[in-house]
């Protein structure tokens, strides 16, 4: 073969090896880029797995989201979802789409006792377990922990479960009792408060850190004004400072969970190339015929 000729196949491999390594590289670059954006979405979903957003769970959301899909999408999350995420993806804030589930206002499920036959279907398919009851036992929902997924309705076999809305599943006729504090539900606390919270709220769900977090306790500036108008003479500012107190614990020990999450998989991949680096490395038998080729190529 022609030298020339020789130099050209040579080069046109090279070339060929060039482009096959910067494609490689490209590509897992564009992968862990991909995953740790979608890993940015997920964290901002209430991960309450309801499948109101079309997708079964919030992982595949979030995937979907990553390539393309609307922000809009997510009943649980709210106006408060769909902000995080435009300004984590730099896309416009929208409105919830009037189509999905829910979508004009939060509703919780309501078993009517006197029907349920205790089947235990709906406890089955709640993903939050909001549902408490067992076998051939009276069911019912806790309306702080229900996310209106409405995924307990179609296994239900005797249609006894309703879907209504968020106030009416706590009548303003019977006290919300906790403790000893009984809150007749007046409203006065919600114009009192400087920072336009809902006082009356983050008291039904001081115990529920997702709903402190959707409600932005942390913006509370614990000034009292709640709880000099409050009738019942309830502590709220009191019980909120407890609740944030709470709120941040929970923070540190997610942060704490994923921290050794993150040395766990550190270790994992350190195993990993060790385990590869013995794969490569030289066998016994390979080193003592080096050894003696070594030895031979100096004798002679």
């Amino acid at each position: 073969m022609p030298a020339s000729v020789l130099a050209g196949t040579l080069a046109l491999a090279g070339m060929g090896l060039l482009v096959s390594l910067l494609l490689g590289i490209s590509r897992r670059r564009f992968e862990s880029n991909e995953s740790s954006v979608v890993d940015a979405i997920d964290r901002i979903l209430p991960q309450t797995q309801c499948a109101q957003c079309g997708y079964p769970g919030c992982r595949p959301y979030a995937q979907a989201v990553a390539d393309g899909e609307a922000i809009n999408r997510c009943p649980p999350g709210g106006d408060a979802t769909i902000r995080e995420l435009a300004e984590l993806l730099g896309r416009s804030v929208r409105s919830l789409d009037p189509s999905l589930p829910n979508a004009t206002g939060a509703a919780v499920a309501v078993i009517r006792e006197a029907e349920c036959i205790g089947c235990t279907l709906c406890i089955q398919a709640c993903p939050v377990d909001a549902i408490i009851g067992t076998n051939q036992a009276m069911h019912t929902v806790i309306a702080a922990e229900c996310t209106g997924c409405e995924l307990c309705l179609p296994p239900c076999p005797v249609d006894c479960i309703d879907m209504v809305p968020l106030e009416s599943a706590m009548p303003p006729s019977l006290p919300v009792t906790v403790g000893d504090f009984d809150c007749i539900r007046c409203g006065r606390c919600e114009p009192a408060c400087p920072r336009e919270l809902l006082p009356q709220e983050l008291f039904w769900f001081r115990d529920s850190p997702a709903r402190l977090e959707r409600l932005d306790i942390d913006r509370c500036i614990e000034c009292r004004a709640c709880d000099r108008v409050c009738p019942q003479h309830i502590p709220l500012t009191a019980l909120f400072s407890s609740a944030k107190t709470r709120l941040r614990e929970r923070r540190r020990e997610t942060r704490k969970a994923t921290h050794a999450q993150q040395r766990h998989l550190h270790h994992a991949s350190r195993l990993e190339r060790e385990r590869e680096r013995i794969k490569q490395r030289p066998s016994r038998d390979e080193r003592k015929s080096l050894i003696a080729a070594i030895q031979q190529e100096r004798d002679d």
